[in-house]
């Protein structure tokens, strides 16, 4: 791992301080605007994580609405905290199959840097989460996890502004995710492609967004891989794959392709409170290999043979409230489910779940973060 570690930090090295040098003294530098949520996600293994993200109602997010428009950072860093609790709605299902409470104490902390080069950000930003309460998962109890660190291009397209009450901007972005996480290194990714555009519309104290995003994974194998010492008996005799005397193949086949958009709107008011909602819904592909090809004798009649693909929606209602310039108090629901119902007839509310609530599709939350 230490190897892996040493390669992806001479990879961030090549790429920024050649555009640091090019950069002039008189640039005045802009921070990028890096949620906690997306930059120390932990274990974003799915492709639904780029609609999730930018679904939630976050702290970050309102911190540039309620920033004076004519008032300007010119540091090129920021570094984010933030501690969350979070329980899921099985708490509150009395059904006799519904499952454990599913209680989260977290904390999560990053960094982000920017260089503009004439008219294009070079950036990049990572972070680590710390979860503090056993909450179903991979993750353990006080165990650190460090998330995939992002590294990438960013341009305004165009933007009008009036100077009075209407603003409107388009900006492109292409991101590459470097594998720093535990996560990405049992699926063995080598990156992630993310071209994305990003469309914010503000009009008096209304603020609208909308983003697209296309990402593309390649890993070294299209299974997760694990040492076979680390897996159980039981485990070991289920058909997996052997690849190597320490690498066997476990938990179907990997996500390749992923389109995500996702819709945010927010309303400020009595200067320190905002309330937005946040809807996001993506499309996922996995690889298409030779067990998924063809179909054969074998093969269930029901099934369809191709790529595996799934849709997953994420909704949030969030109010937020900043007793001072950097601290910012959020309590909200937000819901990560698929997109129809098991039966495939009809549509899930994003928002809520109220077909299965004891799967803790729906988790209420109340965060404190900062940022700088």
């Amino acid at each position: 791992m230490n190897s892996r570690l040493i390669l992806i930090w001479m990879m961030l090295a090549v790429l920024l301080i050649p555009a640091a040098a090019a950069a002039q003294d008189d640039v005045t530098y802009k921070p990028r605007e890096v949620s906690g949520a997306d930059a120390a996600a932990p274990d974003s293994a799915d492709g639904a994580e780029v609609a999730t993200n930018d679904a939630k109602s976050d702290a970050a997010s309102a911190d540039a609405d309620k920033k004076d428009a004519d008032e300007e950072d010119d540091k090129s860093w920021g570094v984010y905290g933030k501690a969350t609790f979070d329980i899921g709605l099985g708490a509150f299902t009395k059904h006799k199959y519904a499952r454990k409470v599913r209680s989260r104490f977290a904390f999560e902390f990053g960094a982000n840097y920017t260089i503009p080069v004439i008219d294009v950000d070079i950036h990049a930003d990572s972070g680590f989460s710390v979860w503090m309460s056993k909450a179903g998962g991979t993750n353990g109890v006080h165990e650190f996890r460090w998330a995939d660190t992002n590294v990438g291009l960013s341009r305004e397209i165009w933007s009008y502004d009036n100077k009075k009450d209407f603003a409107i901007s388009f900006t492109g972005d292409v991101s590459f995710a470097l594998p720093t996480s535990k996560a990405s290194w049992t699926t063995n990714l080598y990156t992630t492609i993310t071209p994305s555009i990003a469309m914010q519309i503000k009009f008096a104290q209304i603020r609208f967004g909308y983003t697209i995003a296309y990402s593309h994974s390649f890993h070294k194998y299209t299974s997760a891989t694990v040492d076979p010492s680390e897996v159980d008996v039981i485990s070991r005799s289920a058909g997996v794959e052997n690849l190597s005397s320490d690498e066997i193949a476990i938990d179907g086949i990997l996500g390749e392709i992923d389109l995500a958009n996702a819709f945010t709107l927010g309303y400020r008011f009595f200067d320190n409170f905002g309330l937005t909602v946040g809807l996001g819904f993506a499309d996922s592909w996995s690889y298409k290999t030779d067990s998924n090809r063809e179909r054969d004798d074998l093969t269930n009649p029901y099934a369809k043979s191709g790529r595996g693909h799934s849709q997953v929606s994420a909704g949030s209602i969030a109010l937020d409230y900043s007793p001072i310039k950097y601290l910012t108090l959020t309590l909200g629901m937000s819901s990560k489910q698929p997109w129809k119902t098991a039966d495939n007839k009809s549509l899930r509310l994003p928002w809520f779940d109220t077909v299965s609530p004891s799967k803790n599709y729906t988790k209420f939350f109340l965060s404190i973060s900062g940022q700088y």
